[in-house]
């Protein structure tokens, strides 16, 4: 008898984390001077360097109640930008062990690592029973049953050794975020609404992912009634049985997009700035907020006056993906739409820089039908190979400090 599912999710996880730890034992004793250090760093050094000072701060020290401004009246960065789920419970968890921030928030990291495996496995095999995926091969329901088991278990594993999973052991709030952001897309799938709700609430509180959560459940509810109200062939009357029958499925979309709105909303009240939260996330970028225009100036700026071309392809061919057969048979309607709105959330609010690729890691349910083009053995290892030896470019990229000649480096 095997291994129950619970402890092969967590040995596969277990295998990717302990190869993050090698590549960034590794890339540390490279590091030079920094602003972190002098020379090379130890693991625990290396890991908490970047944001994770920001997180330590909060835990510390709070937000400021007053915004800080430049001399020309510009808000720079400060503490508003991070949500605070994460720092809090890093910091009461460092006071009641009485250890330092930084070896809590490690902790806590690697532990939520763990336990976001487990649930994305959970989502993964849940979404697969939706779509009704098989292998060609199967002939029984026991078999389907072990398929989508083996299915569901490789993709996490790719998963876990993708480029830019090295995030998942790092003090920043990614792992954590994780763990609520695929429960609510799990009780989402299994229409199980109020309880997908405090999930929802600490997601959203965690990383900014409240628009398109808000999106995906409030998008959800209006194609559900739609569905069951006849489609292009509906009634008022079905309409409006439907959504009776669905109101409280409303009232949970309803309060999802509420939670997205929270954060913002704590921001103007503790410092009496209606913009505090969106002036201070711009302060990275040095302007103010403009909805797309960021990807066609920064595709410009690279790529020429191919940039433009090249975006509008990515775009194409990133919904022609969700939309292809192997993803509709791997991956449940909902979680194509969760696909879809946070890519819309991204190309409408984020400033393409150098930390898109960790951005995109809310993405993680697209391994799904990445892993199922194949069966192959040979094809699935490769995908982890492939990823672990990304990974380890990623944090010699990204994570390692290197000074640009104009100051700063780019930032994971």
């Amino acid at each position: 008898m095997g291994l129950p599912a619970f402890a092969q999710v967590l040995l596969v996880f277990a295998a990717s984390r302990v190869w993050g730890w090698f590549v960034f034992s590794t890339v540390a004793r490279q590091q030079l001077t920094s602003p972190w250090g002098s020379g090379p760093l130890s693991y625990a050094q290396f890991l908490s360097i970047w944001d994770a000072g920001w997180y330590e701060k909060i835990a510390v020290s709070g937000y400021p109640q007053h915004l800080p401004h430049s001399a020309s009246g510009v808000v720079e960065q400060n503490q508003w930008a991070f949500m605070p789920a994460y720092p809090m419970v890093s910091g009461g968890l460092a006071k009641i062990f009485d250890v330092s921030y930084m070896s809590a928030a490690i902790g806590v990291a690697l532990i939520s690592g763990f336990i976001a495996a487990w649930v994305i496995y959970l989502l993964f095999k849940e979404s697969l029973a939706k779509t009704n995926w098989q292998e060609p091969e199967s002939v029984s329901a026991a078999s389907a049953q072990s398929s989508r088991h083996t299915l569901a278990l490789w993709a996490v594993a790719v998963f876990g050794f993708a480029p830019v999973s090295a995030v998942l052991q790092i003090p920043y709030a990614e792992s954590f975020n994780l763990i609520f952001l695929a429960a609510s897309l799990l009780f989402l799938l299994r229409s199980h609404y109020i309880l997908a709700l405090p999930f929802a609430l600490i997601a959203c509180l965690s990383r900014p992912i409240g628009v398109p959560l808000g999106a995906t459940f409030g998008l959800w509810w209006a194609w559900t009634v739609f569905t069951e109200s006849g489609g292009t062939a509906l009634s008022y009357r079905k309409l409006a049985t439907s959504f009776k029958k669905h109101l409280v499925q409303l009232v949970c979309a309803l309060a999802v997009c509420a939670f997205a709105l929270l954060w913002p909303l704590i921001a103007w009240m503790r410092t009496g700035e209606p913009d505090a939260y969106t002036a201070t996330e711009t302060a990275w970028r040095g302007s103010h907020l403009y909805l797309f225009a960021p990807w066609i100036e920064q595709s410009k700026h690279y790529l020429g006056v191919f940039g433009p071309l090249l975006l509008a392809a990515l775009v194409v061919a990133f919904f022609g993906v969700l939309l292809s057969p192997l993803t509709s048979r791997t991956l449940a309607p909902a979680l194509r739409l969760w696909c879809a709105s946070f890519a819309v959330y991204l190309l409408l609010f984020w400033f393409p820089q150098s930390s898109t690729f960790r951005m995109m890691l809310p993405l993680f349910v697209l391994v799904l039908p990445l892993v199922a083009l194949s069966t192959s053995r040979a094809y699935r290892a490769l995908l982890i190979i492939s990823g672990a030896v990304l990974q380890a470019g990623w944090v010699g990229w990204l994570w390692h400090w290197k000074q640009l000649p104009g100051g700063g480096d780019y930032p994971p």
